[in-house]
Parts: C-alpha cells; structure tokens; sequence
C-alpha cells in the first residue's frame, strides 16, 4: 500500500504544474455539480413536503359568529376530465356530504357531484364556453401574482408548491361563483416565476353544488380528506379521518376548476386536479 501511495505521488508531480492545475479544477467542478445536485434533491423534497394539495375556504353561514373557519380543499394527483373518472378508482364511504344524493367519493378522498348523463348539448356548451371566455377576460389583469396580491389574493395552500391556490377572501365568504370576481386564482411555481394557470369557483354553501353550466363538462367536486389549519390546507387525514396537524375539514364546499393557460386548455379545461407531471412543461418554462 505504502509503495503503491509513493508511486501515485511520484507520477502526480511528474505531470507538471500545468497538469496538476488542469485535474485539481476537473475534480473541484465535479464535486460542486454532485453538491448543486444534492441541494436540488433537498430543496425539492422539502418544497413539496406538505401534500400536494390544493385549498378553498368560505365561511359558513353557521360559523359567523364564531368566527370559524370553513375550507373546502383538491389534492393534486388524480387526473379527471368533465365527468370521467379514471379507472381503478374505488368507491369508497364519504364522511362529509352525504346529503348530496348521487355523489360518487373516490378512494382519494374525491366527492364528485352528479352530473347530466350523456353528450353536452349545444346549449351546455355554449355555456361552458361563455364561462371560460368570462374567466379569461376577467384573468387578463391578474397575469401579474403582484396585481392579485394587491387586490387581496393570499396563498390558501402551500406558497412553495408547484401549483399554489391564492384566495380572495372577501369573495369567498359571498357566493363564490362570479366569472368577474373568482374567488381563487391558480399560479404555478415555474423557473420563470409565477404564472396564472387558472380560477376555481365555489358552490353556494356547504356541501351544495353549484349551478349545473354546461353538463358533464362542469363537474363540481369536494375531498372529505383535508387537514385545516391557520387559513390553509396543511395535511391530509389519516386512515381513520384523523389529522396529525390541524383539523380535519368536514364542512367543505364543492369547486369548479377552470383552467385558462392555452396549453392547459386546450385538453384540460375543466379539469378537477391537475398532477406535477401535466405541470411539467409549465413548470419548466416549455409551455
């Protein structure tokens, strides 16, 4: 061992100096790019350490007085389009809305509303698409996450995830579905910076759909699943509807997505939840 360490000392200064400066600076950069790859890992990891979920809030008629809080919630990672659910999704026991005859709960902890059976009709997608023409004219001034802000959107979910939901507050405690006044804006977090995605608009009181718009292609939905605390949606309950932090949401409303950004648009318009990887050219700053 001793001779084989001498001979590798030998041949390291018999290269010169200039060599000897050439490989010091290869390893130094291969050890920073191992280092930024491991920073990256890390900063991932706790970026998205809270669920992926998604929140929105309203105070309940019955809750002025307390003061209380209700929040209606979507997690991200189950991909629906209008009314078709994808397969292997079982049915499972709901423990909010059960007044809501007709609603199917998914195992993820998704209530979807009923909707008309079929094809929409002519006059159910016209309607649909004045609601996405209304949205997007209405959007066009919160392109900025600095202009929303300023007109009272604050984060309802985890502000560093990779698809954030901003509520307006003072909206939501009205009836939370007006094209001119979403009660929630969407904005992804990408390279570039925050980017509109989107409005999410809510029923009139808890556990009650909104008005059926255009058919099966506007599907309201719920989560009976969330965990609440301090204005946003912080966990998700456990097998046994417990929360490790927070309180677990039993009082939510449905929602309605509408999505805006042309590249979700065009495939994804009303969309219940949108995963990371749909996200991803977005997130990248391809789309």
């Amino acid at each position: 061992m001793q001779r084989m360490t001498q001979s590798m000392t030998e041949r390291w200064y018999g290269l010169g100096l200039a060599a000897r400066l050439w490989w010091t600076g290869l390893i130094a950069v291969g050890l920073a790019a191992v280092l930024v790859l491991a920073a990256t890992a890390v900063s991932d990891a706790s970026s998205h350490a809270a669920p992926d979920t998604a929140a929105t809030a309203k105070p309940a008629p019955s809750d002025a007085a307390s003061g209380s809080t209700s929040m209606a919630g979507m997690s991200m990672g189950t991909s629906r389009t209008g009314s078709s659910v994808s397969e292997g999704s079982a049915q499972t026991s709901s423990t909010v809305c059960g007044n809501v005859k007709g609603a199917t709960t998914m195992s993820d902890g998704m209530v979807m509303a009923p909707v008309p059976s079929g094809t929409p009709t002519p006059s159910q997608q016209a309607a649909a698409n004045r609601l996405v023409a209304e949205t997007t004219a209405t959007l066009s001034k919160y392109a900025s996450l600095s202009t929303a802000t300023a007109a009272g959107y604050i984060p309802a979910t985890n502000p560093d995830g990779y698809l954030v939901h901003y509520a307006n507050w003072g909206v939501a405690k009205t009836d939370g579905f007006d094209p001119s006044r979403p009660a929630f804006l969407m904005y992804a977090n990408t390279v570039n910076g925050p980017k509109l995605l989107g409005a999410m608009y809510l029923g009139p009181a808890p556990c009650t759909p909104g008005p059926d718009i255009g058919g099966s292609l506007t599907q309201w939905h719920a989560h009976d699943d969330l965990c609440l605390a301090g204005g946003r949606v912080v966990g998700k309950t456990s097998a046994t509807g417990a929360c490790a932090a927070g309180v677990h949401n039993t009082n939510t409303y449905f929602m309605l997505h509408v999505w805006t950004e042309p590249s979700l648009a065009s495939t994804h318009q009303f969309q219940t939840d949108l995963t990371r990887a749909e996200l991803a050219p977005i997130i990248r700053g391809q789309a």
